[in-house]
């Protein structure tokens, strides 16, 4: 113990001699540690945290799988579970939150409303901060209560009521229906959805005041819209709680079935199966799938960025060495071991490693939110992580510290290690010169190589938000406008929704600038249905779950001349293809191709999905292709079934308008927002023309190609410094030969040559090993590309162009001062 402590002292001491190097060397530990930190927070939020709830390893997720994925469960099947099961404490209910218009202080806007069980809070064992939170006595299906009770999440609490501690006993008006606030919700608590915790709670028998789809009844079997989450008891293993829930599954199943008629959709619904999986780190499917794979990419970049530091790092610490080689040949002569000698350059690294990783947790503090700022800024519910150090940030942030002082101390301390003090006195520091040069070659030559990684992987992601930012989507971008649509409260009570659909359509269009208005989809369109689609007669049958795949979607006349889409045959629709009328649809040019390659696809009849009103659709166009729910997706964009919107009013549901003008979209919207608030129905929520909506689609890659140039531009720098201080270095220690050389008739030219020719094939070397090795990391990102291979050749072009030119670059002033050496002053040179 007292050896290392020596050792850190006298280490301290030689790093504060070199405060220029010390502060250079622990800033770029700081932005590679810190950088890495950064990525790995978001990482552990998104991905690793556990709730912080009760004992989060009993928790359990219950799901239901059918033949097109997963689906959440009816009330009548939550109550028929929770009377046969045996094997968890709570087994408590929850709905996704949904957007809802919330009045608060007589203005409407919109928040996400979560509706739970009664048991939700106590069976995750959460502690209000004010008041009291829902309980069994307020989600009793038996219960006669007047009033309903609503709990407020901490963040909208703060966001919305200034963090009003007297806010308990108040009302607030969700969809036009009171509810009292009883209480508040503890920070950073996310019920069982991390990132996205509910900004209003609910109880579950209040749900069909605010849903339309479960007005009818709260027992609607139909309706699947609950998640299930249970709390195993003490002692039981998952797979004893799957054991006995399967053995009465097939009876929840047959109690539950919404109709006892025997076809399709009871068939398929008998078919569902039951899954039970740990749920430790709660429920976030569309965050996950959203950032999970980029920020895998992006720690992958970082990391190579700190490796390539360490590389550049190790450099300078055997230049270092180099001039302290006389202090190491004296140790050594005094009697010092070998070992003693490496061990002391390890302890100066951990040192400096330390530093940076103290700094970088600073960096990883501001810049993991910043990264959640920048990802999330669009998001219509705001986006909470938990981003606060754990043991798996610190340990990660630790793991960096020693990795790195290992990655860029164990050269030199090598080299430090293996040296004859005998030599060294002898020819005077010669010998680590020439040894340190060598050394400095091969890490630098490394150092390229993975620099020309990280610039063609950077390359790969920006050639491919570009292509999808040029991609032909199948209709006309310009002067088409956009407007979300989200009813009022009670807005569509008895009212002819066909009638009122109409008439908005006719006054909208009768706005200046505006030449034709329809509903329909905009890109991306998340909630789009997709099932199975078939060809069929009247009479046919088929199992459920065959045929092909397809979009479907709603729209109103006039959809198709708006988009700027072609219709290659038949008829658009028209405004008698209503609920009165035998039921008409609209395919895609591929669609059609796929289900009638033999004939004409129009007057033929096909079958989507399993609902009854879908069974014999007659079909009466094909539209041209166009992407209108998947930007990377050319099969998803293909297959599309366009329903009429005057077909379906059981359940009038918040859509889109899509506008075309005359002049600049943002000219009409204010417009066009005012004649839809006149009628009293609905209300803009939001308006956005076709670009900014593309933006807002294509925000991930953005961010990702945005931040991958960012640190290739990086990687670019860090080997031109390495090269300049190579050549600087060789120059400096080789004055005496240049003088020699010049005394003797060389040619200032063919010394600048002789220099510029040591750095160009130092990264040439480099680029011949990186490009094997970046064709192999391209792989890894081949499922995030779109339009390019994994080895394009334009992005191996550009990335060998611009490495070449940082060689040519960084060796280009040690050349020109090589030119200048006087060689009288040369040879006087020791």
């Amino acid at each position: 113990m007292g050896t290392l402590w020596q050792d850190l002292r006298y280490g301290l001491r030689a790093l504060a001699k070199a405060p220029g190097l010390t502060s250079v060397t622990i800033l770029s530990l700081a932005l590679g540690i810190g950088a890495n930190t950064a990525i790995f927070t978001l990482i552990n939020a998104l991905l690793l945290r556990e709730l912080p709830v009760r004992q989060p390893e009993q928790l359990v997720e219950l799901s239901v799988k059918r033949l097109d994925g997963t689906v959440p469960f009816s009330y009548p099947m939550f109550r028929e579970i929770e009377r046969g099961q045996r094997v968890f404490s709570d087994l408590m209910a929850w709905s996704a939150g949904r957007q809802s218009n919330v009045e608060l202080n007589s203005t409407l806007s919109q928040a996400a409303v979560l509706s739970v069980s009664g048991n939700y809070y106590s069976g995750l064992g959460a502690n209000p901060l004010l008041g009291r939170l829902i309980g069994p006595e307020d989600a009793d299906p038996q219960g006669a209560s007047t009033s309903q009770v609503a709990v407020l999440g901490y963040e909208f609490w703060r966001r919305r009521f200034g963090a009003d501690g007297g806010i308990i006993g108040k009302q607030i008006r969700i969809e036009g229906h009171p509810f009292t606030i009883i209480g508040v919700t503890r920070k950073w608590f996310t019920g069982m959805t991390p990132g996205e915790p509910p900004e209003i709670t609910i109880p579950i028998t209040a749900q069909p005041l605010i849903n339309v789809w479960l007005q009818k009844s709260l027992d609607d079997r139909s309706i699947l819209w609950l998640n299930l989450t249970g709390r195993l008891q003490p002692g039981v293993t998952i797979g004893e709680a799957g054991a006995q829930l399967q053995s009465f599954w097939p009876a929840v199943l047959e109690a539950t079935a919404s109709t006892d008629e025997p076809g399709l959709r009871r068939q398929r619904f008998l078919a569902m199966q039951l899954e039970v999986s740990f749920v430790a780190t709660g429920l976030a499917r569309e965050l996950r799938a959203a950032y999970t794979r980029p920020l895998y990419v992006l720690i992958g970049i970082v990391g190579l960025i700190l490796l390539v530091s360490c590389v550049n790092l190790a450099n300078l610490m055997l230049a270092r060495g180099a001039e302290r080689g006389q202090e190491t040949s004296i140790r050594l002569a005094l009697g010092a071991s070998h070992w003693s000698v490496g061990r002391q350059v390890l302890v100066e690294a951990l040192l400096l490693s330390s530093s940076g990783a103290l700094l970088g947790l600073a960096v990883a503090y501001w810049g993991s939110r910043w990264l959640v700022n920048l990802v999330t800024r669009n998001s219509v519910t705001p986006i909470l992580l938990d981003l606060r150090p754990d043991w798996r940030v610190l340990g990660a942030a630790a793991a960096a510290a020693l990795l790195t002082a290992i990655l860029f101390g164990a050269a030199p301390a090598w080299f430090a290690s293996r040296q004859n003090p005998a030599s060294l006195l002898q020819q005077n520091l010669r010998v680590w010169t020439a040894g340190t040069r060598g050394t400095g070659r091969a890490l630098l030559i490394a150092q390229v190589a993975l620099s020309f990684v990280l610039v063609m992987g950077a390359g790969l992601l920006v050639r491919t938000f570009q292509k999808l930012a040029s991609i032909d989507l199948g209709f006309r971008q310009d002067n088409l406008l956009e407007v979300r649509l989200s009813s009022s409260p009670s807005g569509f009570r008895n009212v002819d929704v066909n009638a009122y659909r109409s008439e908005l359509l006719r006054r909208l269009s009768a706005i200046p600038g505006v030449r034709s208005v329809a509903m329909g989809p905009f890109v991306p369109d998340p909630n789009a249905r997709r099932d199975t689609v078939s060809a069929t007669s009247v009479t046919e049958t088929a199992a459920p779950g065959t045929g092909l795949m397809a979009n479907a979607t709603e729209v109103t006349p006039g959809f198709f001349a708006t988009m700027g889409m072609s219709l290659l045959g038949g008829r658009d629709f028209d405004w008698s293809d209503d609920d009165r009328h035998p039921p008409v649809a609209i395919v895609s040019r591929s669609l059609a191709k796929r289900l009638f390659p033999n004939g004409r696809a129009i007057g033929e009849r096909i079958r989507f999905s399993i609902m009854p009103q879908y069974q014999a659709l007659e079909v009466v166009g094909v539209a041209d292709d166009a992407r209108l729910f998947e930007v990377r997706s050319a099969e998803h964009a293909a297959d599309v079934v366009y329903l009429p919107t005057l077909q379906d009013v059981k359940y009038p549901a918040d859509g889109s308008l899509v506008i075309r003008t005359s002049q600049s979209p943002e000219s009409v919207a204010r417009a066009v927002a005012r004649q839809i608030d006149s009628f009293g129905h609905e209300y803009a929520l939001r308006t956005e023309t076709a670009p900014a909506v593309m933006a807002q689609t294509l925000m991930t890659e953005q961010g990702t190609a945005a931040l991958a140039g960012f640190f290739a531009g990086l990687a670019l720098l860090l080997p031109s410094i390495g090269l300049y201080g190579l050549m600087s270095y060789t120059v400096s220690k080789r004055t005496r030969e240049i003088g020699i050389r010049v005394a003797l008739g060389a040619q200032r030219p063919n010394l600048r040559w002789m220099v510029l020719g040591e750095a160009v094939a130092l990264g040439a070397i480099g680029i011949a090993i990186g490009i094997p090795c970046a064709l192999g990391a391209g792989r890894l990102l081949a499922s995030m590309l779109f339009g390019i291979s994994s080895s394009d050749t334009l992005s191996l072009g550009i990335a060998s162009l611009l490495l070449l030119g940082v060689a040519l670059t960084a060796g280009y002033l040690p050349a020109r001062r090589a030119m200048r050496v006087d060689p009288m002053v040369a040879l006087r040179c020791q």
